[in-house]
């Protein structure tokens, strides 16, 4: 490997590799690599979206109601946007205090509260998601097309080793953000 081919996280690897000379690190490098980009991404789309009132959690809760037709569970949602008890219901009063959202009882269960969409939930996901995709343009700008699509390609693989397909009826409900 050339010294100009090497990133930051080739250092960190040369420091581990004085550490274990005989392991393989190829995980270890996947790993260091995937939590690096992951935290730029975010930190970045934070930064940029943030001028514009727009908190990137809202998009996955938005797009599942979606996809969805309109109406989930909070369990459903919670699951969508891996967050603990607490943080979805928290989330989802952000939203219904904004009039994106509908807390309702399910008709056969009042203890069961699905949350709805509402007109101005759909305009602010047009919104969010217009946002989100300029982010990713400006953020992917300099990074080859098809060098993204590999990576793309390469990360569903991971996906389905460690968590597995998801079933063909549950595919519009997954949130992929």
């Amino acid at each position: 490997m050339s010294a100009e081919s090497r990133d930051r996280v080739d250092a960190i690897l040369d420091q581990i590799r004085e550490r274990k000379p005989e392991g393989d690190l190829d995980a270890e490098a996947f790993h260091i690599r995937l939590r690096r980009i992951s935290h730029w991404l975010e930190t970045e789309s934070r930064r940029r979206l943030a001028p514009q009132g727009i908190e990137f959690w809202e998009l996955p809760l938005l797009s599942g109601l979606l996809r969805s037709g309109g109406s989930l569970g909070v369990g459903e949602l919670q699951d969508l946007a891996q967050v603990t008890p607490g943080a979805i219901t928290h989330r989802i009063a952000k939203l219904e205090t904004a009039g994106h959202v509908l807390r309702t009882f399910a008709p056969h269960d009042r203890r069961q509260v699905n949350v709805e969409i509402t007109d101005a939930g759909r305009e602010r996901f047009l919104v969010i998601a217009g946002a989100i995709e300029q982010v990713e343009s400006e953020l992917f700008s300099g990074v080859d097309a098809d060098l993204l699509r590999r990576l793309a390609d390469g990360l569903r693989d991971f996906m389905h080793a460690t968590e597995g397909c998801i079933p063909p009826q549950d595919a519009g409900r997954r949130d992929e953000s």
